[in-house]
């Protein structure tokens, strides 16, 4: 008898607290509910859960979801409990001022892969990330690296040889020349350039074309993962945690992945402190004459490679298949590059200034970039204390709104009623003035104000430079044009497979 009322208590027990979960849960959901209810929301479930964030960055279809929000919803979109975003440039603007009292959302923390540091894009306080930037602005503008656009020049050398040997003849008893994988191409020049720019000296991966520590790999195994816990808090909080990074998080002894491309930059950033050398005049030097430390330099050099390697080869891979498969525009932009050699107007590489001064490569980029922005996260921002009125509707202190780059860039109020379609001409039928604007609206892709990208203008330098000499140098067309490559987007587009036929130019 004694045994069953034992039971029962416990059972009874169970099923209050069981009973008073799922209250609080309600109570929870109804207060998160009411508070941005006039929001307009992606799905009803994203007035009390993270269901929809999740599902849609996970699946592989970010982008595509993300263009069509706000087409029978406003400009204003709620996604989560406390979570909206929005497709206008002057909001956007406007967050990303230099009000101070705009800060990052926690979403930045998932940049952190020092369990002890922060480097700059984990830095969610405006006035010390405003310090950090100042430190390390002089390295990343070129003012002080004149070695950066040399040290780029080599690598781009480097690719076009390594493709003008590899792919444009037959090998062994083979009649005709390998494919190129555009995508593995871009990843690994980008790596180059950046661990060149960043330590003094790249790692190797075009000469050897070998994904070295499997970092490649283990980026794009782990970029769904990743994606989907930076925008659901509690996972964000917990992955991101300095508690997880120390003991579960990635280390120097690392054979592998995040970790052992930490073990290489470490190793680089080392040698340069120890060295009793003339300090050399590249982005690391630069750093140090700022007086970042040793482990800062680390910190920065391993967030510059993870930053700066998958987001630039997907806007030169861009440019590259948006051009390849339009032929009018491939056409015309031969035509230019062929013209500028000819009559003498570039180096060999080309410059960075002499690549701004052709309109039409201008275009092309510009219009690839539009229609495929390279990041495509939401980057949120904090309402400060006191809340604000926005687009007609009040958001609490706290609510965190993002960046919809993705609907920002196809909106047909800012470029026009054919802005689903590839066409660089939008930007060279405009009057100077015109031209401008539009193309400061594109730029929001590397963000704006105080938190804009510190690696805007190299990443610019990378594509220039490399599109203009792949095209230069060689006639290139897809082999499957109907398909020509397996994607995915989480944050940024994931592409493998993108094989290509690559002929020498009759362009000298």
């Amino acid at each position: 008898m004694s045994s069953f009322l034992i039971t029962a208590s416990y059972t009874s027990l169970l099923g209050a607290g069981a009973g008073i979960l799922v209250f609080c849960y309600l109570l929870s959901a109804l207060y998160s509910w009411n508070r941005l209810g006039a929001v307009p929301a992606a799905s009803w479930t994203a007035h009390f859960s993270y269901l929809w964030l999740a599902k849609t960055t996970y699946s592989g279809r970010q982008y595509w979801v993300h263009r069509s929000l706000h087409k029978d919803k406003g400009p204003l979109v709620r996604v989560g409990p406390n979570e909206v975003v929005t497709n206008d440039p002057k909001l956007v603007r406007k967050i990303s001022g230099t009000d101070e009292r705009w800060a990052r959302d926690p979403f930045y923390i998932t940049g952190k892969f020092n369990p002890y540091h922060d480097n700059m894009f984990s830095i969610l306080n405006p006035r010390e990330h405003q310090l950090a930037k100042s430190r390390r602005l002089a390295a990343y503008s070129g003012r002080e690296t004149p070695d950066l656009e040399i040290g780029m020049d080599t690598l781009v050398k480097t690719l076009i040889d390594m493709i003008e040997t590899r792919y444009t003849s037959p090998v062994q008893d083979s009649r005709v020349p390998p494919l190129l994988d555009l995508g593995k191409t871009s990843c690994y020049f980008t790596l180059d350039v950046i661990t060149r720019l960043a330590f003094g000296k790249e790692v190797g991966y075009l000469d050897s074309e070998k994904d070295h520590f499997g970092f490649l790999g283990s980026l794009h195994d782990l970029w769904p993962q990743m994606s989907t816990c930076a925008d659901i808090p509690m996972l964000r909080k917990f992955l991101f945690s300095s508690f997880f990074l120390k003991f579960m998080g990635p280390k120097t002894t690392d054979k592998v992945g995040f970790g052992a491309l930490m073990g290489v930059a470490n190793h680089y950033v080392g040698n340069r402190f120890a060295s009793t050398e003339k300090p050399q005049q590249d982005m690391l030097g630069s750093m140090i004459k700022h007086g970042l430390d040793q482990v800062e330099c680390e910190t920065e050099g391993l967030f510059m490679i993870i930053a700066g390697t998958e987001s630039t080869a997907s806007a030169i891979r861009s440019a590259l298949v948006h051009a390849m498969t339009s032929p009018l525009v491939y056409q015309k932009l031969k035509d230019e590059i062929h013209t500028a050699v000819r009559e003498g107007k570039v180096s060999s590489p080309i410059t960075f200034q002499e690549a701004k001064a052709l309109p039409y490569l201008q275009a092309v980029i510009y219009e690839s970039i539009r229609m495929r922005p390279p990041l495509i996260g939401y980057f949120p921002k904090v309402v400060p204390p006191g809340g604000e009125t926005l687009l007609g509707y009040h958001l609490p202190a706290g609510t965190s709104i993002g960046t919809n780059m993705s609907a920002i860039l196809s909106s047909t109020d800012i470029f026009g009623p054919d802005a689903g379609v590839f066409r660089p001409e939008r930007f060279t039928e405009l009057d100077e003035d015109s031209c401008k604007r539009m193309k400061r609206d594109v730029e929001l892709a590397f963000g704006s104000g105080q938190w804009m990208c510190m690696g805007k203008t190299i990443a610019f330098m990378e594509i220039n430079k490399s599109v203009f000499e792949i095209f230069r140098a060689f006639d290139i067309q897809l082999v499957e044009p109907f398909a020509p490559s397996t994607i995915a987007t989480y944050g940024t587009f994931l592409e493998s497979q993108m094989m290509a036929k690559v002929s020498k130019s009759d362009v000298s």
